[in-house]
C-alpha cells in the first residue's frame, strides 16, 4: 500500500505547467530520499508508465493517455458525484445538487433529496438564469473570460444587483472556494455552494446544499466545510490538479 501511495506520488509530481521533471525536483515535490526515488522512478519506466527523456528528465508516458481514454468513454460526472452526493446529504441532512453552467443558464444535474417537512424542492434537468444564488456565484466567480464579464452584465440586469458588487462577491466567492446565500433566490432558502474542478484546468461545476434558512443559517460553517470537501473529492476524481 505504501509503494502505491509513493508511485501516485510520482504522478501528482507532473502538472500542466511543468510536464517533464528532472529526478532532483521528483526527489523534491515527493520528499522522499534519492535513492528511494531514483528505484521507484526506475520502475515506473519499466513498467511503461513514465518515460525518460534524452534530457535525463522524466514525463508521463501515452500509457495514461489510453487510460484517460477508457475512463472518459465510461464515466460522466453524474456517475463521479453520485456517491459523494448521496454521502453529502446522509452527513447534513439536506438536499444536495450537482450544477453546470451552460450560457447564461445554471443546470441541475443531479439531485440528492432528503425527507423532511422543510426542504428544498428541485428536480434533475431544470434550468435557471446564472444570475442569483450561491450556486450561480460560484459558477459565475469560474468563468474564463470574457464569459465572465458578459455573465456578470447578464446577471447584474436580470437580478437588478449593482454590478460593483456582484463583482466583489464574485471575487471573494473565488477567494474562498465557496459561497454562500439566504433567500437571494427563493426566499427563505439558504444555499451553500462549493466549485468542482475538471482535468483542463476548469471549473465547470459546483456541489449545493440547500434548504430552509431557519435550519442551515446557525449551521454555516459546518455546512460549508462539508461542501467543500465534497467538492475537492469529486474534483480529484475528475483529474483536477489543484484540487
Amino acid at each position: 500500500m505504501r509503494t502505491v501511495e509513493r508511485a501516485l506520488g510520482v504522478f501528482d509530481c507532473f502538472t500542466q505547467a511543468r510536464p517533464t521533471l528532472p529526478l532532483q525536483e521528483i526527489v523534491r515535490r515527493t520528499g522522499l530520499a534519492k535513492s528511494t526515488t531514483f528505484r521507484l522512478v526506475a520502475s515506473l519506466v519499466d513498467s511503461g508508465y513514465l518515460l525518460r527523456l534524452e534530457n535525463q528528465q522524466y514525463c508521463l508516458s501515452f500509457k495514461f493517455t489510453r487510460l484517460a481514454g477508457l475512463v472518459q468513454g465510461t464515466l460522466s460526472i453524474r456517475d463521479v458525484a453520485r456517491p459523494v452526493m448521496l454521502e453529502l446529504s446522509r452527513v447534513t441532512g439536506e438536499t444536495v445538487t450537482l450544477n453546470e453552467v451552460e450560457g447564461r443558464q445554471r443546470i441541475c444535474l443531479d439531485v440528492v433529496h432528503v425527507m423532511s417537512p422543510l426542504m428544498s424542492v428541485t428536480k434533475a434537468g431544470t434550468q435557471s438564469p446564472l444570475a442569483d444564488g450561491a450556486t450561480a456565484r460560484v459558477l459565475m466567480a469560474h468563468l474564463p473570460e470574457p464569459g465572465r464579464a458578459a455573465a456578470i452584465t447578464y446577471a447584474a440586469r436580470v437580478a437588478r444587483f449593482r454590478r460593483e458588487d456582484l463583482v466583489k462577491d464574485l471575487e471573494l466567492a473565488r477567494k474562498r472556494g465557496w459561497a454562500v446565500t439566504h433567500g437571494e433566490r427563493v426566499l427563505g432558502l439558504t444555499a451553500v455552494s462549493a466549485p468542482i474542478g475538471d482535468s483542463e484546468g476548469g471549473w465547470p461545476w459546483c456541489i449545493t446544499i440547500a434548504g430552509p434558512t431557519i435550519r442551515l443559517q446557525s449551521r454555516e460553517r459546518d455546512l460549508v466545510r462539508h461542501a467543500c470537501r465534497a467538492a475537492t473529492r469529486i474534483s480529484r476524481q475528475m483529474g483536477a490538479s489543484d484540487a
